[in-house]
């Protein structure tokens, strides 16, 4: 993460860095946009509604939303988190998703440039995104992002000249998913996890390669044990109520590829040679 200040702050390739910081501005303004369109998938694709048309609309009142007030993060502070027709609170999803995917947009840029592993690790990380505030609010998973996700973070890693890492990775990281899933529903007589995991892990597997897709899974097995324990405890939920495994996997995939170096030199240190 300091390399990444770094870079943002100092030369780099004989260009000042009022020119960087331009790039990482447009990258973090262009990401935020992305990241209003990234708003309308969630919205729409667990309700079954046309990313198309209609236009933006307010979920409360439903009347159209004007273009000036459908600018990432800035109309959200000029209309005090409120619609300008009815009045309802406007979720603060809407500015969180489009600042989380800017920064996300900054980060890549910076680490990878503007080529091929930019679109793609975008790609993974407005995915991951997406699935992530879907399945917290649905607890379902859209195939419709993770199933391309698998062959694009093959291709990343063919790219990169790691395909058998990829390939790994994605049987590795799906098939220990489709393992508990399948041994969980014969213990407990229903179903541990969906398949919508399975093809997630196996997303996340193809862009990280193996072995990294054994931290991405600890993080998020980690992760969402300790949240789902306070969960319980802190609402006196009862011990069957569902909680979402996607958003804590997303977690651990997009904490694998930002600290992708130290997990390296831990392996190293560790003696696992790659």
């Amino acid at each position: 993460m300091s390399e990444f200040i770094f870079r943002i702050l100092c030369l780099k390739e004989g260009l000042g860095v009022e020119l960087h910081f331009v790039y990482y501005l447009f990258a973090f303004v262009f990401g935020s946009a992305i990241g209003s369109f990234l708003n309308v998938l969630i919205y729409r694709l667990p309700r079954q509604i046309s990313i198309i048309a209609p236009h933006s609309f307010c979920p409360k009142c439903r009347k159209a939303i004007r273009w000036y007030e459908n600018i990432p993060i800035i109309s959200f502070l000029m209309l005090r988190g409120k619609c300008s027709n009815c009045h309802s609170r406007i979720s603060l999803r809407y500015p969180i998703v489009e600042a989380i995917t800017g920064l996300l947009f900054v980060y890549t840029l910076s680490r990878y440039g503007f080529g091929y592993n930019f679109f793609l690790i975008v790609y993974f990380f407005c995915g991951l995104t997406v699935i992530t505030f879907i399945d917290f609010s649905f607890q379902v998973i859209p195939d419709l992002i993770s199933i391309p996700g698998i062959f694009l973070g093959i291709l990343f890693q063919a790219v990169n000249g790691n395909f058998l890492a990829g390939l790994f990775g994605m049987l590795f990281g799906g098939g220990m998913i489709l393992f508990i899933r399948v041994i969980g529903g014969k213990v407990y007589k229903k179903e541990v996890m969906g398949l919508g995991d399975v093809y997630l892990t196996a997303m996340i597997g193809a862009f990280v390669g193996f072995p990294f897709i054994l931290p991405a899974i600890f993080i998020g097995a980690l992760v969402g044990a300790t949240l789902g324990i306070l969960y319980i405890a802190s609402t006196h939920q009862n011990r069957e109520s569902p909680i979402p495994f996607g958003p804590f996997l997303s977690l651990g995939g997009i904490a694998v590829v930002v600290f992708e170096p130290y997990i390296y030199k831990l392996f190293v240190l560790l003696g696992i040679y790659l």
